[in-house]
């Protein structure tokens, strides 16, 4: 028997924060992840204080470094 069950993003974060996570992992600027996932550059810049609070990182590079080492890089481009 197959079991499906949902699990929890590590560090507390949310869908939306490992999108962005993973767009600033790819070198993505604010407005071009604002542009790829059609919300606003301040929304993007608000997730991306959030992740550095929440990763306890204090750069989009030391973000990106604990994103690779973690495997929390999306598969796929969104």
């Amino acid at each position: 028997m197959v079991v499906e069950r949902r699990i929890p993003w590590p560090f507390g974060l949310s869908c939306r924060e490992v999108q962005i996570l993973h767009w600033v992992t790819r070198g993505c600027s604010n407005p071009q992840i604002a542009k790829k996932l059609f919300i606003s550059p301040r929304t993007v810049s608000t997730h991306v204080e959030h992740l550095l609070v929440k990763l306890g990182s204090q750069s989009r590079v030391q973000l990106a470094a604990l994103a690779v080492e973690a495997g929390l890089l999306l598969a796929s481009e969104m």
